[in-house]
């Protein structure tokens, strides 16, 4: 057989012969002749083997070529076939191999091979073309889809991996040996591998069943690559499959690893990376799915062989600057993958070192790079790396400092990011599992202080200042000499030119500076001088001063020792140097002095100290150094951390939950490492307990399960002791809205079992003092943990109640009022739950007025209330009338008995005082102890007195609103339940024969009961309110009784200076008020007479909080006294402010009083100083913004109020409060009527400071093409005022940003507009122009004589005969001036009525701007 066989590039090649001995394809053969040939190649593979394949190659090539119109099962016995062969032809080829080859066997089995894998690679690519063609057909027959699924009857992917596996068997025998010379021909290879290829592109090939089939095909192209020169190849072809196949990343990594690990060819890793590397930036920034597969494919190919990506790394740094973030996260992360395998390793040679120290830089650098992922992308490599504890301890801090800065980052995966490594970083810190930097201070100092006395440097200091002492000497007797000798050398230079070089191309600094020293030593000055001139040509810098602190201190204080006359030479003769000189020949030669000098100093000392030194006393010192050394950095490190913790603080109230969530897992770790400043935090999460995420509510919970539920006890009892100590801890100095999240936890925490009955017994121990060492305060808070528990289980507090009694309001709480006060919160709980609204409520649980608690309670309060050092007594006293009011059966008689007790003990009390002050006065009156308290009596008395009243007053108040709740609620639900009874039993007792049978007539009775019932509930309202108005703080009772004493104290200060009685009078005044209608008419020019009159800050507050529970019980006696409420927003108080903006925020949000044109009042506070009362402003036009076109509508009034010269806002703060208040004007119709009734209130401007604030307002709105064209229309309303500056400015800003987003169409009309403004601008109007600005617009006629506004909203005054208002909504502007009629008195259950702020959706509301306020009509207070 003397043909051979060609690799053809196409079928088609094997039909034409084109050589002399090439193999030739006789004919194909038809599909009936090749299922006989089939059948013949069974019978011949079993008596010829492989061989076979020569006689029938044409029969398997026909299948290739008539494979669409072959059945499958011929292609699949086939592909059977075939497998054998190769089977057996690698089988056999080892040993023909091996032994010597004649040409003829050489030539038959290199054909063989050949036939063989190309028949195998054909077959492979044909079976994979059917199965990833689409397995099922759209066939559409009556509009509905049918599949057709694939024919293919064999399991290709076993074959598919048994095929690739025959392959590699034949390529990793030594083939090359039947190639002569001994050369695999390019086409095999391409062959080879481009199959290979090809079965890469199935996506399929990347699942985990196809694994041993790509191990397969890696293996190929590793055997191709090392044995048969495909490097070059492979590397492009990967570059090229990468670029269109993202799914290749890893299979493409893995076939690098296997070539470089078990092929040891590493140069296919420098080739990809060169290729890599080469491409340009631009082109990888615009092509992102094949950028993204560079850069997975390097950190992968990285990953699996580090060692062989290091050497060209340099290659890929070029990417770093470039336009592809991609690219660079790749780069940045491959360096990782580096850093982490390769350079953390032990015994690191200098080079090593510095590349690790350059790819740490590069990281660094990149923390702050422009593109968000790359910030991210780096944190998290630098999260790997500390980790794997492969970051080195120097750059520690500097990492520390850089990531504490990405915590204010914009982005919030850079946020998060920072957060976890900052968190890592203390986990994985090398120092100590407790950081407290506080208990690291004092161990740094005590070891410093220990280390200097081991090793104490007096005499080292004495030694050194003899030696500088010394030199300074030598240098002055060398000086005195030098001088002239420079002198004549600067003589002889000047008439030579040029110096002679004495300087020979050997020389370096160091060695000329030894022979300048040597000669200077040696007294050689006449050589010295030539040679540091000559040097100087040479080296420029040779004899300047290194920049040590050392030699600086030597050298400043040389120069201060010089006599002035010689400092002065010494400057001119420097300014006559050349630029090249820095300094002049005598200081160098001073320096070079100086400096050998001190080395040969210290080198000596060194010798010295060494010799001296004990070798054991030596390594002590060693030791010691190091471990303060240690502290140090220790220190430093916490300091860092603690430094970090008031910025993760605020992201704790992060919008983004990642951010809270990183921030929690944060605290925890920094709790658990010791970091005290951390318990901010922790306490800072208790109010996230209460959030809308369940995520955050639950990482909340867990962190503090994990934290305080979960201590190492040796028994159920130590540990249910450290979590009542845990959990106590939490409460101390806890404010009140942790004390309500805390509650919250604990609620949750019973509920789901965590804090179980043995915890709660330890509680109840710890309370009534059981346990050995418990403090008062421990005491308390186990109390209100108990309380806390019972609000989830109402049963901790039931069982107990004598004990809560006995303990809590037993002889300890005499004393200690705080105790009494959290066992009042606690017997609390005992209260009937709330019930929903219509629903009829249970039984309410109620003791005899006789009941232990109440005696204990009125005790307590009446013995402990003349002790008026003891601040606690009124907020005991709240708690204590609440519990009377909740649980007992008649409260207002206990309550009555407890003011007559405090009124007969204050009496006595006050008497007692008065005789140790010198007896009472003779016309006292005996019996009356009211009397008795409001005499004026001695300074000592009267104080006494009035703080007994103060606490009187608060009692009786607080009893009256206490009342108040009692008969709106208790009672009244109790009528109705009873009344639900009754009306159950009646039912009952119904003769089932006298119930309505027929269903409508049923239906008709249920809704004249429900008519009979509403009745009946409106009668008893009706008589609920008659008693509160007639007979609580009004008629004859004791409550009332009060009432004149209360406006006595609040209407008289100077008879009355006591603050305390004067804010306990207010209070009490206030929720008298808060009963009846009458009291309340009667008192209210009282009631905002304090408000705005008191000197007391305290007062003012607290009476702005009143005045909003009074707009919500009477609005209508409080709504003409309105604008006294907004006039509180601009008092000197920032307390009185905050809570006036809280009160009115919502008033106006649950529609209590309407917005009229005090509310720019409100908008003047997002300036305020205070940040707290500007976040409020802010907050409320968030909220009211929300209401529909609320916001739109106040616009034109808040405009004209706030740029009013009078009303005094500076300029800069208008520009402030309009940019906030116009980002909620965003529907283009707003703008559209914004823009027009701004321009045309141009004309009623008085002064240039409105038009700058009216440009500026139109400046801010967002212009469609309609508003463009509106300002065209009233161009003449506003081009005399295109001569200012800042108006003109504005204009030109709105063609700025009107342009940079409109249409084409709009742009032709947004050019016309710049192009008038640009006229007015810098010529003006023309004398047409001037006339019809003057007198054309209609608005202009009506505007005759521009009034001033009055100097606040609230109080101006308008003019007789002034203009009625252009305003489209007449009728709710006359409503706001109607003076308010008192609100007629309505049964319980009609539907109030409220007044409620107007918020027109009209566009066409003109609002005239800089008018006096019509408001101001109303009747002055």
């Amino acid at each position: 057989m003397e043909f051979e066989f060609p690799i053809p590039v196409s079928r088609d090649d094997l039909l034409n012969k084109t050589g002399v001995n090439q193999y030739v394809v006789d004919e194909v053969l038809s599909p009936r002749e090749i299922a006989g040939a089939v059948q013949d190649v069974r019978t011949s593979f079993r008596s010829k083997g492989a061989d076979c394949l020569l006689e029938f190659f044409d029969g398997f090539f026909s299948i290739l070529c008539l494979q669409k119109d072959l059945d499958v099962e011929i292609k699949e016995d086939a592909w059977t076939h075939l497998c054998k062969i190769a089977a057996s032809l690698s089988t056999k080829l080892p040993g023909v191999l091996e032994g010597e080859m004649d040409p003829g066997t050489r030539r038959l089995n290199l054909n063989l091979v050949k036939m063989t894998c190309y028949l195998m690679c054909q077959y492979m690519e044909m079976f994979e073309s059917d199965e990833t063609k689409p397995s099922t057909q759209q066939v559409i027959n009556k509009n509905r889809k049918k599949k057709k699924s694939s024919t293919m009857t064999m399991d290709w992917q076993r074959e598919r991996e048994t095929g690739l596996k025959s392959l590699l068997n034949l390529v990793q025998l030594s083939i090359h040996r039947l190639w002569d010379p001994p050369v695999v021909e390019e086409e095999f290879v391409s062959l080879v591998t481009n199959c290979c290829y090809k079965m890469l592109e199935n996506p399929e090939m990347t699942h985990a069943v196809n694994k041993d089939t790509r191990d397969a095909i890696c293996h190929i192209i590793g055997v191709m690559v090392k044995r048969y020169n495909h490097g070059l190849g492979a590397s492009l072809k990967i570059i090229q499959l990468l670029q269109h196949f993202e799914h290749l990343v890893s299979p493409l990594a893995t076939a690098v690893s296997v070539c470089v690990q078990d092929y040891s060819y590493k140069s296919i890793v420098a080739e990809l990376i060169r290729e890599i590397g080469r491409m340009d930036g631009s082109d990888l920034a615009r092509d992102s799915s094949g950028t993204r597969a560079y850069s997975v494919f390097l950190v992968e190919m990285t990953e699996k062989c580090p060692a062989a990506v290091l050497p060209n790394i340099s290659l890929l740094l070029g990417h770093l600057d470039g336009e592809s973030y991609m690219m660079r996260n790749g780069v940045l992360a491959a360096m990782g993958e580096i850093l982490i395998r390769t350079l953390s390793k032990e015994g690191l040679d200098d080079k090593m070192k510095d590349t690790r120290d350059q790819f740490l830089e590069h990281l660094e650098d990149h923390l702050h790079d422009v593109h968000a992922y790359v910030r991210s992308k780096v944190l998290q490599i630098w999260f790997q790396i500390v980790e794997q504890k492969c970051l080195p301890l120097p750059h520690q801090e500097n990492l520390l400092k850089l990531v504490i800065g990405r915590l204010e980052d914009k982005s919030s995966q850079v946020r998060k990011y920072a957060i976890q490594l900052i968190t890592t970083l203390l986990k994985n810190n090398p120092f100590a599992a407790k950081l407290s930097p506080e208990e690291l201070e004092v161990s740094y100092q005590k070891e410093v202080e220990k280390l200097h006395e081991m090793a104490p440097d007096d005499e080292e200091e004495d030694r050194h200042d003899a030696f500088k002492a010394e030199a300074e000497a030598e240098w002055l007797a060398l000086e005195t000499e030098l001088r002239p000798l420079i002198e004549e050398q600067e003589e002889e230079e000047e008439n030579r030119g040029s110096p002679v070089s004495l300087v020979s191309e050997q020389d370096t600094e160091d060695s000329i500076t030894e022979k300048i020293y040597k000669l200077l030593t040696d007294k050689a000055l006449k050589d010295a001088v030539p040679l540091i001139a000559a040097a100087r040509e040479s080296f420029p810098e040779i004899g300047q001063e290194k920049p040590t602190e050392e030699s600086e201190n030597v050298a400043e204080k040389t120069r201060d020792d010089d006599d002035d006359d010689e400092m002065e030479e010494d400057e001119e003769s420097g300014k006559k140097d050349s630029p090249e000189t820095s300094v002049d020949l005598l200081t160098c030669l001073k320096n070079i002095f100086m400096e050998k000098k001190h080395a040969s100093h210290a080198l000596s000392a060194a010798e010295g100290l060494e010799s001296q030194k004990d070798p054991i006393v030596a390594q002590e010192v060693a030791k010691q150094q190091v471990l303060v050394l240690y502290l140090k950095e220790s220190l430093a490190f916490a300091t860092q951390l603690q430094n970090a913790v008031p910025v993760i603080t605020l992201l704790l109230g992060s919008k983004n939950i990642t951010d809270v969530l990183e921030a929690i897992e944060f605290f925890v770790t920094g709790f658990e490492f010791g970091l005290t400043v951390t318990m901010i935090g922790i306490r800072r999460m208790l109010p996230l307990i209460w959030s809308k995420e369940s995520n955050v509510k639950e990482a909340v919970v867990a962190a503090y399960k994990r934290l305080y539920l979960n201590p190492q006890g040796a028994n159920a009892r130590l540990n249910a002791q450290a979590i009542v100590k845990n959990l106590s801890a939490l409460t101390m100095g806890a404010t009140l809205c942790d004390v309500t999240s805390l509650e919250g936890l604990i609620v949750q925490l019973v509920k789901s079992g965590e804090l179980g009955q043995g915890v709660i017994q330890m509680l109840w121990e710890r309370f009534t003092m059981k346990i050995p060492g418990t403090t008062p305060d421990e005491s308390r808070a186990a109390v209100q943990l108990i309380s806390m528990a019972a609000g989830a289980d109402i049963a901790v507090v039931k069982t107990n109640i004598s004990v809560l009694v006995k303990e809590g309001l037993g002889p300890r709480a005499d004393t200690d009022l705080l105790l009494a006060r959290d066992s009042c919160l606690a017997l609390l709980k005992l209260c009937t739950p709330k019930t929903m609204k219509g629903d009829v409520g249970s039984e309410p649980y109620r003791l005899p007025e006789t009941h232990e608690m109440f005696t204990s309670l009125s005790r307590i309060l009446v013995k402990s209330a003349p002790d008026l050092e003891n601040r606690y007594w009124i907020p005991l006293m709240e708690q204590a009338v609440n519990v009377i009011y909740k649980l007992a059966e008649c409260p207002d008689q206990i309550c009555g008995d407890l003011i007559k007790k405090l009124c007969t003990e204050g009496s006595v009390q006050t008497e007692s005082v008065l005789e140790k002050d010198g007896g009472t006065e003779d016309n006292m009156e005996e019996g009356n102890p009211l009397d008795t308290l409001e005499k004026d009596q001695e300074e000592s008395s009267a104080s006494f007195a009035s703080g007994v009243l103060s606490r009187l007053l608060s009692l009786v108040g607080h009893v009256a609103l206490r009342q108040l709740v009692h008969l709106d609620l208790a009672v009244f639900g109790e009528m109705k339940r009873r009344r639900a009874i009754q009306e159950q039993k009646e039912w009952i007792q119904t003769p089932a024969s006298k119930r309505p049978k027929d269903s409508t007539n049923q239906e008709t009775i249920e809704e004249e009961m429900g008519l009979a019932g509403a009745a009946a509930e409106d009668a008893e309202s009706e008589y609920i309110r008659k008693i509160c108005e007639t007979e609580v703080v009004t008629g004859n009772t004791l409550l009332s009784a009060f009432g004149p004493l209360l406006a006595a104290i609040c209407s008289n200060q100077q008879k009355y200076p006591d603050p305390e009685l004067q804010t306990a009078a207010t209070l009490a005044l206030a929720k008298f008020m808060m009963v009846s209608s009458e009291f309340c008419d009667g008192h209210l020019q009282l009631l905002f007479t304090m408000l705005e009159k008191s000197t007391s800050p305290i007062i003012r507050a607290n009476t702005i909080v009143a005045m909003g529970d009074l707009c919500f019980r009477f609005p209508n006696l409080i709504e003409p006294w309105t604008p006294h409420l907004y006039a509180r927003l601009r008092d000197e108080s920032s307390e009185v402010r905050k809570n006036t903006m809280q009160v009115l925020t919502h008033l106006i949000l649950n529609d209590m009083i309407k917005v009229k044109g005090q509310i720019s009042e409100m908008a003047i506070c997002i300036v305020d100083g205070n940040e707290r009362i500007a976040s409020l402003a802010k907050l409320f036009f968030n909220e009211l913004a929300k209401k529909g076109n609320a916001v739109y509508n106040i616009m034109p009034d808040m405009i004209s109020r706030l740029s009013d010269p009078d009303v005094g806002i500076d300029e800069e703060n208008f520009r402030t409060i309009m940019k906030y208040l116009f980002a909620f004007i965003q529907k283009d119709r707003h703008c559209e009527s914004l823009v027009e009734k701004l321009c045309h209130r141009f004309r009623a401007t008085r002064v240039d400071r409105q038009w700058r604030d009216l440009s500026f307002c139109l400046s801010m709105l967002s212009f469609s093409e309609k508003s463009i064209a509106k300002l065209h229309e009233n161009f003449l309303c506003f081009a005399d005022k295109l001569a200012d500056e800042e108006v003109y400015s504005c204009f030109s800003t709105i063609v700025t940003k009107s342009r940079s987003f409109a249409k084409q169409e709009a742009k032709t009309l947004i050019d016309e507009l710049e192009g008038r403004i640009e006229s007015c601008h810098k010529k003006g109007l023309n004398e047409d122009e001037l006339m019809e600005c003057a007198g054309a617009s209609p608005i202009a006629k009506k505007v005759k004589t521009p009034r001033r506004p009055a100097k606040t909203p609230a109080k101006g005054k308008a003019k007789k005969g002034g203009r009625r208002r252009v305003d489209s909504s007449d009728e709710e502007l006359d409503a706001e001036n109607l003076t308010p009629v008192p609100r007629t008195q309505k049964t319980r259950g009609a539907k109030k009525k409220t007044a409620r702020p107007t918020f027109s959706d009209s566009d066409d509301s003109d609002i005239e701007l800089f008018e006096v306020d019509k408001s101001s009509k109303k009747k002055k207070v």
